[in-house]
């Protein structure tokens, strides 16, 4: 009987003359990182104040069919018609992505057409002069508005 109650002693003993009784902590895991989705720049920003001989009008619409919620960027003309040289669109989504387009020499009813999506879409709308000189024109967020307001997304 008296064994039996002396063998854990030993075993005891010998583990921690073996030095085992300490415990070492796991090593380290590597959690692999993802890259953090960067958040769209939705907030529109000033505009540029454009002379008044310079001045143009420029209109931005976003078509409410859903399955292709298309913007169209319309030069409407304006006392610097004459003078620009470069009309230049470029949406910022919802999602993220960016897209620009540009047409020369633009005219009254010049349009650029750019994908956007369901949901608030910014739009900025440059034009450039004869002098080098380019005016940012717009800056607007363009929301969806969908044609049967009671449908929830």
């Amino acid at each position: 009987m008296r064994a039996i109650a002396v063998l854990p002693v030993i075993f005891i003993a010998a583990l921690l003359v073996a030095g085992c009784s300490t415990l070492t902590p796991p090593p380290a895991t590597t959690v692999p990182t993802t890259a953090m989705p960067s958040v769209p720049d939705l907030v529109p920003q000033p505009t540029s104040v454009v002379p008044p001989y310079y001045n143009v009008s420029v209109q931005i619409l976003k078509n409410t069919v859903s399955i292709d919620p298309y913007i169209v960027v319309t030069f409407n003309g304006g006392q610097g018609l004459g003078f620009a040289t470069l009309m230049q669109a470029t949406v910022i989504r919802s999602d993220g992505t960016k897209e620009s387009k540009s047409a020369i020499k633009p005219a009254i009813n010049t349009e650029i057409i750019l994908d956007g999506t369901t949901r608030t879409d910014r739009v900025i709308v440059n034009v450039s002069f004869v002098d080098g000189s380019t005016y940012t024109v717009r800056d607007v967020l363009v929301p969806f508005q969908n044609i049967n307001p009671a449908a929830a997304y």
